[in-house]
Formats: C-alpha cells, sequence, structure tokens
C-alpha cells in the first residue's frame, strides 16, 4: 500500500499556502493561522520519529493538543481543518499517497453549546475609559482604539486594519473591513468624531507619523499591532482594578457594545449589521444578553404575581422571615 512520507507533507506546505493565498483569496491572517498549523503537526510527527503518516498519529496529535497544549475544540478542529485542506490539495494536484492521507476520516470534536459571552455594565465601561491618561498622545490613541470597540462594537482586528482615508468626515461615516474582507460602514456619532479628531490632532507628533496612511500607530511609526491594542488593554484592566468572574479583554467591549444596543431595544438585524455578522444566529446566540433586571421585571409581569402582589399591598398576607438555625456541631 502506498503511504505518504512526513518529508513530502513538508515540502507541500509552501506550495499550498501560495495556492491557498493566490487562488483562495485568503487573508494574510488566515494564511498565517494554516502555517502555524502545519509546523505544529510537522514538528509534533518529526519528534515521533516517524517518515509515514497514519489515523494513530493524528488521534495523538488531537490528544497532544486538548492535554498538553489546552486547546479548545474549535481550536483542534480549525487545526483539523488545515490538514484536511492540505489533503484535498494533494489529491486534487494528483500526489500518489495523497489518497491514504487519514485527515478527512478524522472525527470532529463536539464542541460545547454555544455560550453567550460576558460583557461590561455601563459604569465599568465608564470606569474603564476614565482610567486612561489622556493627557498624552498614545493615551488620546488608545482612548480612539477602545472607544471604536465600545460605542461601533468594533473587532480588534478591524481596529488594526483602519486607514486615516476610510473615514469620511463629511458623511460622518466609517468603512470598516471586517471577516473575509467584507465591507461595512458605520455611522459616527458626535461623540466618536470628537474622540477620533482629539486623537488626530496629536497623531502628527509620533514618529514617523507621515509615512503611513494606518490610522492608528505605534510609538515606532508602524501599524498599532493587535498584539499591543490587547497587551495595553491587560495593563488597563489592572490599573482599574475592574474584577470579574471571566477574563475581561477588548472582544469584551464589542459584546458590550451589543448588550447596550440590546437594552435599547435596537432590532436585531440592526445590531447584526452594526457588528458585521453575516448570520443572525451569530448576533443572538453569542452577543444578546438578557439583563438581570429585564429578566426579573418580565416575571414580575406573571398574573399569578401580580395578583400575590396585590395581596401583599392591601395586607391580606403578610410575610415573615425566619433567621436560619445552624446546627451546633461543636
Amino acid at each position: 500500500m502506498i503511504t505518504f512520507n512526513i518529508h513530502e507533507l513538508i515540502n507541500s506546505i509552501e506550495p499550498f499556502l501560495a495556492y491557498r493565498s493566490k487562488v483562495g483569496y485568503t487573508r494574510n491572517t488566515t494564511t498565517q493561522s494554516n502555517a502555524a498549523d502545519l509546523k505544529l503537526f510537522t514538528g509534533f510527527i518529526d519528534q515521533k520519529d516517524k517518515s509515514d503518516i497514519t489515523g494513530k498519529d493524528v488521534i495523538a496529535f488531537q490528544q497532544y493538543l486538548a492535554i498538553c497544549r489546552h486547546n479548545s475544540p474549535a481550536s483542534i478542529n480549525r487545526k483539523i481543518f488545515t490538514l484536511r485542506a492540505i489533503q484535498n490539495y494533494l489529491e486534487l494536484k494528483g500526489v500518489p499517497g495523497a489518497e491514504q492521507l487519514p485527515f478527512k476520516k478524522v472525527l470532529k470534536i463536539r464542541a460545547p453549546r454555544p455560550y453567550r459571552a460576558n460583557f461590561l455594565e455601563q459604569d465599568d465601561i465608564k470606569k474603564l475609559f476614565g482610567c486612561i491618561n489622556r493627557d498624552c498622545v498614545l493615551g488620546l490613541r488608545d482612548y480612539a482604539v477602545y472607544a471604536l470597540m465600545a460605542l461601533l462594537g468594533l473587532r480588534v482586528g478591524e481596529v488594526h486594519r483602519l486607514n486615516l482615508n476610510d473615514i469620511d468626515w463629511y458623511d460622518n461615516t466609517i468603512l470598516v473591513k471586517g471577516k473575509c474582507d467584507i465591507e461595512r460602514t458605520l455611522y459616527l456619532s458626535n461623540e466618536i468624531k470628537m474622540i477620533l479628531e482629539n486623537y488626530l490632532t496629536v497623531r502628527r507628533n509620533i514618529f514617523r507619523a507621515d509615512k503611513t496612511d494606518a490610522l492608528f500607530i505605534s510609538k515606532k511609526g508602524q501599524r498599532m499591532a493587535i498584539r499591543t491594542m490587547e497587551d495595553n488593554f491587560k495593563k488597563l484592566i489592572r490599573t482599574c482594578a475592574i474584577e470579574k468572574h471571566f477574563n475581561v479583554t477588548p472582544h469584551t467591549l464589542r459584546h458590550s457594545c451589543a448588550t447596550m444596543l440590546n437594552e435599547k431595544e435596537v432590532r436585531i438585524l440592526t445590531i447584526q449589521n452594526i457588528l458585521g455578522h453575516t448570520n443572525p444566529n451569530t448576533t443572538i446566540n453569542y452577543y444578546l444578553h438578557t439583563p438581570q433586571h429585564k429578566m426579573r421585571e418580565a416575571l414580575e409581569k406573571l398574573p399569578l404575581n401580580v395578583y400575590i402582589n396585590q395581596l401583599i399591598n392591601d395586607g391580606r398576607i403578610r410575610l415573615t422571615y425566619q433567621r436560619q438555625r445552624y446546627k451546633n456541631t461543636g
């Protein structure tokens, strides 16, 4: 039986990535993720000192990702998808033995039910922005970066890709390039315009600011990196002493924006368009949260609750509270 050698796979990675980039129209970030996935897999097989790739190797790779690297089911499935993609590419080119690769037979890991990500209350958001030092250039920059996430619901990558000419000051709009380079145009409120204008007034003072079209730039004059936005946000959370039972990230601001729009009873399809979701189910399942006070108000409208409250108010039912007794285990 013809088998496929690991070194053949390694030699096929560069042509595969070039094909994905040029013909598949994938973004650079996607291509980089594919390259990282393949490097991780080939390195794993190489450490086992094996030449041929078997189904047992792929199962062991899945276990390694889950146990040793603590990858989520979605992350593991994405890496397996990359392996399936390169197998399809090799089969399409008619490479001998490509059909013997086991990638297509690997079971997809069942992920937990969709969760509703956490968000910040308005008081926390005010506290967060109040901690940003706006007396310096980089402080005004960071204030504008996180304001776009909190007030327009932008992803960190979308803020990263913004250019100066994406802002239309005449129409009060901003052009946002989302996932798969799908563009959407969002309205700029007077508050957002003022925040951006304050930053742009001092942007010219940053080193080599005139050499780049990027809206947000680092102190070295380069496009502000996603990692920098994330690291600065971590420092900001520590400074503000905002403590939650969940990990607060820049993406939390996007969820907070969606939640605030939902509380204002904005239509779901409108929220979907603002966030740039192609499927409204994504907006509903992951981004919309019903606040506790809304649920309490809804339950209090039940006829039985209304009737009992009326009896209490009329004095026909008297509530007494008994202090809980604890057994002395002495």
